[in-house]
């Protein structure tokens, strides 16, 4: 029953209809200016390395300062490792993701996460 039922969707061109390609500037307008990018940040021009989950993101305001915090309060309790690295603001997210990719093979966690 389930197969006749996919087949008789793909028949009347319904299934394709769902899963058709959305042109780029159509997918553009629709995104929220401000999404989240996981549980604890949401995207943003503010580059950083999180120490703790071992990764970079574009983050928000925000998320920035919250990072800024954090690191500042490591500091001072002299902390054996860091929670997160605030590097560099961008002219806007996609300027912020494209520099992501570039520097993803840096060895962070060293250069980054530990007191010198």
């Amino acid at each position: 029953m389930k197969i006749f039922f996919l087949i008789s969707l793909l028949g009347t061109g319904i299934f394709a209809k769902a899963f058709a390609e959305v042109p780029e500037s159509a997918e553009l307008s629709i995104r929220a200016p401000d999404y989240k990018i996981d549980w604890k940040y949401n995207a943003g021009e503010y580059l950083i390395y999180d120490c703790e989950r071992k990764h970079f993101a574009c983050v928000n305001a925000t998320g920035n300062d919250n990072c800024v915090e954090e690191r500042r309060y490591a500091l001072v309790t002299k902390a054996a490792v860091y929670p997160c690295a605030p590097l560099k603001k961008f002219k806007n997210k996609k300027e912020c993701v494209e520099n992501n990719y570039k520097i993803v093979e840096l060895d962070a966690p060293k250069r980054f996460c530990y007191p010198k």
